[in-house]
């Protein structure tokens, strides 16, 4: 998959470009705050179907106008595609190919991985943001996924305002609540186990190679179930019974206890539990191995690498890692931001992008 061209328009500090990317390595550098990361926003915002910087869209929008629009042009194995979204006096519209489509029918046309100092410190972070790990990977994958989350949410938010009602909650439809939770939990299980089992193995891998055999790292998946049960009909019946079991608890807490909602990912090192015991440039390999892993699996699943998307993150990497990065550039796009163009100047056919101000000017390696 390649991203040849990204068109924006009223989009944060920027009141028009165009902007077209090589297949390699495409470098956008300048002073912080002049729009670098605002391109990789756009970009991924068709990956994931909205801004990694969360926020309204009338945030969004260049000052003093009403709307803003985006677009990209990129090819697939069965030729070029283009997607957009339009946001304009609190209107919204997605289009792919110029047809209208739903936010569910957006995600998975247009695959990337993005990578910013953020994510580095994902191994110590709240379990949350692991959990938001799996779902942006799992749904560029899947559209069924994304329906499955769109709807256990749903489902949990209205369990919880029963939870939480003052009345004595009607037992009736708290059990088709749970009910419905539990093949919902149980199918979205299977979808996040069987995406660790795969990226256990290429985050053990990588690791091996950062650390040149040196470090065994793993992963894996924390959940109420047990990792015996592995067919969906079992999986079903066992969160039936948890719901049950924890109805008392959940009454008095006033909330959901049990559910996809609470897993979470536990790493080793070594044997040794990252999170107490890791080094910080330990962290560091892990969190930049899943995202190595994550693209390593979209590349299997779709027949076509993503493009990868790196938020200035070598200026918080070590050499050994920068150096680990920079020699995975081959056959892969990558759209990159720094403040300096140092770290890419000998790297082969890199298109340097000078940022200003919002504006984006082409200039030689």
């Amino acid at each position: 998959m390649i991203l040849t061209k990204i068109e924006l328009n009223n989009f944060r500090l920027c009141e028009s470009a165009c902007i077209d990317f090589s297949r390699g390595v495409n470098l956008l550098y300048g002073k912080n705050a002049e729009g670098k990361t605002n391109v990789l926003e756009a970009i991924y915002f068709f990956a994931r179907g909205k801004s990694f910087r969360g926020g309204k869209d009338a945030d969004i929008v260049r000052f003093g106008e009403k709307g803003y629009s985006l677009k990209i042009t990129f090819e697939r194995c069965d030729g070029e595609h283009t997607l957009e979204y339009r946001y304009y006096d609190g209107q919204r519209m997605r289009l792919s190919g110029g047809a209208k489509v739903t936010a569910k029918e957006l995600i998975g046309k247009f695959n990337a991985v993005f990578f910013c100092p953020d994510h580095l410190s994902v191994i110590k972070a709240a379990p949350s943001e692991r959990r938001e790990f799996l779902n942006i990977a799992i749904s560029q994958l899947y559209g069924e996924y994304v329906a499955l989350l769109a709807e256990h949410k749903k489902l949990t938010e209205g369990k919880n305002a029963l939870l939480k009602s003052e009345e004595p909650y009607d037992s009736a439809l708290m059990a088709a609540y749970n009910e419905k939770l539990a093949v919902d939990n149980a199918k979205i299980y299977v979808f996040r186990r069987e995406y660790v089992e795969k990226l256990a193995v290429k985050l053990s891998e990588t690791i091996k190679e950062i650390s040149g055999g040196r470090e065994k790292a793993e992963i894996f998946y924390k959940s109420d179930i047990s990792a015996e049960k592995s067919r969906l009909s079992d999986i079903i019946i066992e969160y039936e019974r948890l719901l049950r079991e924890s109805e008392k608890r959940e009454a008095a807490a006033k909330m959901c206890l049990v559910g996809i909602q609470r897993d979470d990912l536990n790493f080793t090192i070594n044997g040794m539990d990252a999170r107490q015991f890791a080094s910080q440039g330990q962290q560091r390999s892990l969190a930049l191995a899943l995202k190595i892993g994550e693209g390593e699996i979209i590349a299997a699943e779709k027949g076509e690498a993503p493009v990868y998307l790196f938020d200035d993150v070598l200026g918080e990497l070590d050499e050994d890692r920068k150096s680990y990065v920079l020699s995975r550039t081959e056959g892969r796009q990558m759209i990159v931001t720094a403040c300096e163009k140092g770290d890419y100047v000998n790297l082969d056919d890199v298109k340097m992008i000078y940022v200003e101000n919002g504006n984006y000017r082409e200039e030689k390696n």
